[in-house]
């Protein structure tokens, strides 16, 4: 498909004939055409503030037909983060003469693709369409820029075929198919669109997954085109297991950057010599380390021929790599052992009793002393069944908090009864806050713990810490059965002997000390930022039938946040009561951001206890994000802090001053996501739901599609973020000025 693309785009989209033009759509006269720089600079202001409000009719209504092509931008993306109801001014944005313009509106027509998928997608295809036809032949399948130098203007075909992946229509999926062996940077996106869609839906369909491998294999390859086959939630029929191996090796073979990619989709085939290939990823010196961590998972799946060979992988890393608690090589080693499972591999265990005895190089340094304690105690929990076993008591060198989590894993191997159920109980009373959370989280496991359960919940939602309680409101909403006990008329009658016999489904009621604590919860003034906490206690409340909850649920539909009213109208709906009004958001503030935002890119290098790394933050796709943020490193926010999330080979988080993922600064920040992909060392502002943002971010180890347009891009990451370990401190922050945007 070349200079036809667009005639074979419109056959495609059932029926459309008039309606797919080729070539750009004349451009309407704007009703006023010329502005002096003060008003022009109002008006984005004026825009800037609709969109953080997410108002849409505080846009000038003229925003979308001036002259002045930075006025149109800033209207299609703020219509493109707003999301009203109406899509209209985005079909009408569609059609602009700008490719930036037209980026944003077809990544705000994906996004809002629910409940009018046909419309969108045909409105998609048509402009797809006309954008091939107007570039022509190479340009428009190679990624070329003709016109426009904006970073979303040359990403305008990319842009357009990923929103079709956010529709997930059949129609939207068969243009797709005929996009993923172009080549390119459009290629590419074709190929993550499927994957988008083949995730919903839990599986790729013979049709598409037959055009990727011939993508794959064709030359030029189309690297990208093995990354829906990588996703863990997407099946996919056996047939294609022995040509799926093949592409996987030739991208191997190639060594690109998209190899991660390949390794995910061989550890997920069974043809013969996988094992052997995911070992020599594991060892390999020229892999990148999200590819070895991949391996190391591989290696952890069925076969069991394949744990074996894990086994015998740590063995070599362990006698060959020197420093053995330091770098990549750490990480990796660290995550093959947290993998290995020596019973199902059948492999001696001295390995691992090597590995729970390892020293660090100094006593003296903290750094040292985490990573030995995590590795001596993955070895640990791995090597025993016995909670109390020596080993794994003496496994952490540190705060405890690591031997504490080895623990955990051990007890859940079990039922939780007599020692071990004590064992429980006295992890929810931890001094370390994602001790106590986790072991909450056992609780739907473990039916067995009956009253242990329900009182440890009790004191989880009478805790300071906003997480513990979000934690526990949580379990209280999934799982209400663990929280209810026999009516006491119930237990009454039990005792009357002149009362019936007991039915088979006797009058329950909530544990009256969960229900005061849910109370106690709900009258607390939480902060702006602590979204998850606050709506998983109305949540809790409205599943138990606690009134309190009602009211709460009610409040939250007129609160600021988008996340929290939709929330409340759901729980409500839930419930069986009315549903939200429409909130009055007349006095909703916007950011003090606004007029005063970063114009240029700023360095802020982050002094670890492993090294110094660093994050070029840049304005130009998140401006208040990147102003919030740089104010935060500036203030001193970030020093002293900890990184409280590591996923080996996927990302890298920190910004919580609590360490367990669900605190922030304080304020709230709505989201800026733009329609940019994140690749490895990309930076992103962590959410736990929509305009949920505080001081939370990541950077991302691999490329990762899943997470494109998700989250708003602030950055890229500099330095060897791969050897940051999980409680990591950071030392120092400095702040200081980059000249050019670092993407």
């Amino acid at each position: 498909m070349r200079a036809s693309a667009g005639l074979l785009i419109c056959a495609l989209v059932i029926g459309w004939g008039p309606g797919c033009s080729h070539g750009r759509p004349e451009h309407q006269s704007p009703d006023v055409e010329s502005r002096s720089p003060r008003s022009l600079s109002d008006d984005l202001v004026r825009i800037a503030r609709a969109e953080d409000r997410r108002r849409g009719g505080d846009l000038p209504g003229d925003a979308r037909r001036r002259s002045d092509v930075n006025i149109r931008r800033a209207a299609a993306r703020a219509l493109a983060r707003i999301l009203d109801a109406d899509d209209g001014p985005l079909l009408s944005a569609l059609e602009d003469e700008d490719d930036e313009v037209v980026a944003w509106a077809s990544y705000g027509l994906g996004e809002s693709c629910k409940g009018h998928e046909d419309r969108h997608v045909r409105a998609l295809a048509a402009r797809l369409a006309s954008l091939v036809a107007d570039r022509g032949s190479a340009a428009g399948r190679t990624g070329h820029p003709l016109e426009g130098d904006t970073r979303l203007g040359r990403r305008v075909v990319a842009t357009t075929l990923r929103a079709l992946g956010r529709c997930g229509s059949d129609a939207a999926e068969a243009i797709l198919r005929h996009w993923v062996g172009g080549g390119g940077e459009d290629a590419d996106a074709a190929c993550y669109a499927i994957g988008d869609i083949a995730a919903r839906r839990g599986s790729l369909s013979s049709y598409s997954a037959g055009a990727l491998l011939d993508a794959a294999l064709a030359s030029p390859p189309t690297e990208a085109a093995l990354e829906p086959f990588s996703r863990p939630e997407v099946a996919f029929g056996g047939e294609f297991g022995a040509r799926l191996a093949s592409a996987a090796r030739a991208s191997l073979a190639r060594e690109g950057p998209l190899g991660v990619f390949a390794v995910r989709a061989l550890a997920r085939t069974h043809a013969p010599g996988v094992a052997d290939d995911l070992t020599r990823i594991l060892m390999s010196d020229s892999a990148s380390p999200s590819e070895r961590v991949e391996a190391a998972a591989g290696l952890a799946l069925p076969p069991p021929s394949r744990m074996v060979a894990l086994g015998q992988a740590i063995s070599s890393l362990t006698r060959r790599r020197a420093p053995l608690l330091a770098g990549d090589d750490y990480v990796v080693l660290l995550s093959a052992v947290e993998r290995f499972d020596v019973g199902e591999s059948g492999a001696s265990t001295s390995i691992l009793d090597s590995l729970a005895r390892v020293r660090p190089a100094s006593v003296d340094v903290p750094a040292d002393l985490r990573r030995a304690s995590a590795l001596r105690c993955a070895a640990a929990a791995n090597r025993v069944r016995n909670p109390w076993d020596d080993t794994l008591r003496e496994c952490d060198l540190g705060d405890g908090e690591v031997g504490e989590q080895a623990r955990l894993g051990v007890l859940e191997r079990g039922a939780l009864l007599g020692s071990r159920r004590f064992a429980w109980v006295s992890l929810t009373r931890s001094a370390h806050l994602r001790i106590r959370e986790a072991a909450l989280q056992a609780i739907p496991r473990h039916p067995e713990l009956g009253d242990a359960a329900r009182e440890a919940l009790a004191a989880a939602l009478t805790a300071e810490e906003p997480g513990v309680v979000a934690t526990a409101a949580k379990i209280v909403h999934a799982h209400p059965g663990r929280v209810f006990v026999l009516a006491a008329s119930e237990r009454r009658a039990a005792l009357d002997a002149a009362s019936p016999p007991p039915t088979s489904t006797p009058a329950m009621e909530i544990d009256a000390a969960v229900a005061r604590a849910l109370r106690t919860a709900l009258a607390r003034a939480w902060r702006p930022d602590l979204v998850e906490t606050r709506v998983a206690l109305f949540e809790a409340a409205l599943t138990v039938g606690v009134e309190e909850g009602r009211e709460a649920a009610r409040k939250g539909c007129a609160d600021d946040n988008v996340t929290v009213r939709a929330r409340a109208g759901a729980a409500l709906a839930a419930a069986g009561e009315a549903p939200c009004a429409p909130p009055d958001l007349q006095g909703a503030g916007a950011a003090a951001e606004i007029g005063h935002v970063l114009s240029s890119p700023t360095r802020v290098s982050f002094e670890m206890e492993s090294g110094t790394v660093a994050i070029v933050f840049d304005p130009a796709l998140a401006p208040i994000a990147v102003t919030h943020l740089v104010a935060l490193a500036r203030s001193g926010f970030y020093e002293g802090g900890a990184v409280h999330r590591v996923v080996p080979g996927f990302v890298v988080q920190f910004g919580d001053p609590q360490g367990d993922g669900y605190g922030g600064s304080g304020e709230l920040m709505r989201c800026e996501t733009s329609p940019v992909p994140f690749d490895a060392f990309d930076v992103g502002v962590a959410i736990a739901g929509r305009d949920t943002g505080s001081s939370q971010i990541f950077v991302t180890l691999a490329p990762e599609p899943q997470l494109d347009g998700q989250y708003a891009w602030v950055g890229r990451a500099q330095g060897d973020w791969n050897s940051i370990a999980q409680g990591d401190q950071i030392r120092a922050v400095r702040v200081e000025e980059q000249a050019q945007s670092p993407k």
